[in-house]
């Protein structure tokens, strides 16, 4: 494998403003992402410190500035799309005892100023009644999305679903796919390479230089669409296989599941209830439903570890099946049923009065037998 030499956030987005050409923006993306993994192995502490470098050098450049924030505008292309209740009241404390002691980053988009760091401030600002916020600026870098998601992925664990999204909308925006093919296109080229006994070749590339993956993909008889989304994702220092079984599967979950996770659910607990379906349950969707809310509920609070969720979910879809199994069918009663009714009123005028007093006898003893065992039934 080839030395990779480390890089920074500040020299990144030095490089960024400064530069006006496309490829000497790419030559700034190039140095972040061979230093991704190394930022990866490391906890969010090291990135904290290089955006306060960034802060100071931004501050050094223009200063600090008193923003309004009706002024600012949230990132839609920001990863991070969940922003907990409690987390947000947790900020507000904060900026309401000791107030604001770092300036959120903005990026200078046209005439808007959108949040590149410091969203949860500018959440919390609002929510306590403040006007204005401190800021440091930059001028909008090429690549807006993938500069915000290199960010997000390695500086602390996003939730699975803001991920997926994120992850898909920025293989969809380079390779010029359509969002919903992106995670089918993936699924097949994985199932395909294990099938063949080749994925660990995939895997072993994922810290290599571009030049290496390059090669590698070459000779794994790929499409170019599936070359393209591997291609992007190794350069995100991600793992596919681990993003088509652990990730993707979250863009698939139902509104209520997604709903839930955006609320704290873990991925792994939402796909272990993601198997209180309509089919699985043998109900109508709505239903199905409403089984799957009341059962999320009780797992969300009563803390309830994956391996419980797992058992519990088992043991709903096991009680709704017990509860509209079928009895088992008495076929013989069934046939003797169609051919009483068979029994014309022509048949009974032409028989003997001998023969039907003794099948009204007949009948008489079996309504009594049926009517004691409905009794006990």
């Amino acid at each position: 494998m080839c030395a990779r030499n480390s890089t920074n956030l500040t020299n990144y987005f030095s490089g960024a403003k400064q530069s006006q050409q496309l490829s000497q923006a790419e030559e700034e993306i190039q140095r972040l992402r061979a230093d991704i993994e190394e930022l990866r192995s490391q906890n969010s502490t090291h990135l904290e410190a290089q955006l306060e470098e960034l802060r100071k050098q931004l501050q050094s450049q223009s200063g600090v500035l008193t923003i309004p924030l009706e002024q600012i505008q949230p990132n839609s292309e920001q990863p991070r799309q969940t922003f907990l209740e409690e987390s947000i009241k947790s900020m507000s404390r904060s900026l309401r005892s000791d107030g604001q002691l770092q300036p959120i980053i903005l990026i200078q988009r046209a005439n808007h100023l959108l949040i590149f760091d410091g969203e949860r401030r500018w959440r919390s600002a609002k929510v306590l009644g403040w006007t204005t916020i401190q800021a440091v600026v930059i001028s909008e870098p090429l690549s807006l999305h993938r500069k915000a998601l290199l960010t997000s992925l390695h500086r602390e664990d996003l939730n699975p679903l803001d991920k997926a999204e994120a992850i898909v909308r920025e293989l969809s925006t380079v390779t010029g796919l359509n969002l919903q093919d992106v995670p089918r296109i993936l699924s097949t080229v994985i199932r395909r390479l294990n099938a063949q006994k080749r994925i660990q070749s995939v895997v072993d590339i994922i810290t290599a230089s571009a030049t290496e993956q390059e090669q590698a993909l070459e000779i794994l008889d790929l499409s170019e669409s599936e070359k393209a989304v591997l291609r992007i994702l190794l350069d995100l220092q991600l793992n596919p296989a681990s993003i088509d079984a652990n990730v993707f599967p979250m863009l698939a979950l139902p509104e209520d599941l997604k709903v839930a996770i955006r609320s704290g659910l873990k991925g792994v607990h939402a796909l272990a209830l993601h198997k209180l379906s309509a089919k699985n349950l043998g109900l109508t969707e709505d239903k199905a439903k409403l089984i799957r809310e009341q059962t999320t509920h009780k797992v969300i609070e009563e803390k309830l570890s994956v391996i419980a969720t797992r058992k519990l979910v088992a043991e709903v879809v096991a009680s709704q099946i017990q509860a509209f199994k079928p009895t088992t069918v008495n076929k013989a009663l069934i046939q003797t049923s169609h051919r009483l009714q068979k029994v014309s009123v022509e048949s009974l005028k032409n028989a003997e009065p001998s023969q039907l007093i003794e099948f009204q006898q007949l009948l008489r003893q079996k309504l009594a037998e049926v009517e004691e065992l409905l009794k006990h039934k």
